[in-house]
């Protein structure tokens, strides 16, 4: 499968689902365009609050709670304290592709140029986590 994942934070989730953009099944999401994933508990980190900077390089990145977890993580609200380190995290959901997009890399010629690392015109997706990255604090 040559889906992307994606990080969608709660308040986004909340105001798609009130404009009808997505609709969720358990822990399936599925978009307007038919693309379905399925769901986990994630955190997103944002900053670093100690001053000590990040020994962890989690800045920019998306953690779901299990992973959090087994890091020896302790997530509370908007957030994270790990080891000597304090972060500010987004709470949100990692979305897990469940089906390829559209067909999107189901074909013989699309899995050899994804082997081959051949850098495939963006897809809605990768139009996405772009946005949801622009919207992080100190971003854009």
């Amino acid at each position: 499968m040559n889906a992307h994942r994606l990080f969608v934070s709660q308040d986004v989730l909340d105001r798609w689902m009130v404009e009808e953009q997505v609709s969720v099944e358990g822990d399936v999401m599925t978009l307007d365009g038919n693309q379905r994933f399925k769901l986990l508990s994630a955190v997103c980190f944002t900053e670093e609050l100690t001053g000590e900077g990040d020994p962890h390089e989690l800045i920019g990145r998306v953690k779901d709670l299990e992973t959090l977890s087994q890091l020896g993580g302790e997530h509370v609200s908007d957030s994270v304290i790990l080891g000597d380190n304090a972060y500010t995290v987004v709470e949100g959901f990692l979305g897990e592709p469940v089906e390829p997009v559209d067909g999107a890399g189901t074909d013989m010629a699309s899995a050899m140029g994804a082997a081959l690392g051949e850098k495939t015109e963006s897809t809605e997706i990768d139009l996405l986590a772009q946005f949801f990255l622009d919207q992080l604090p100190g971003k854009g």
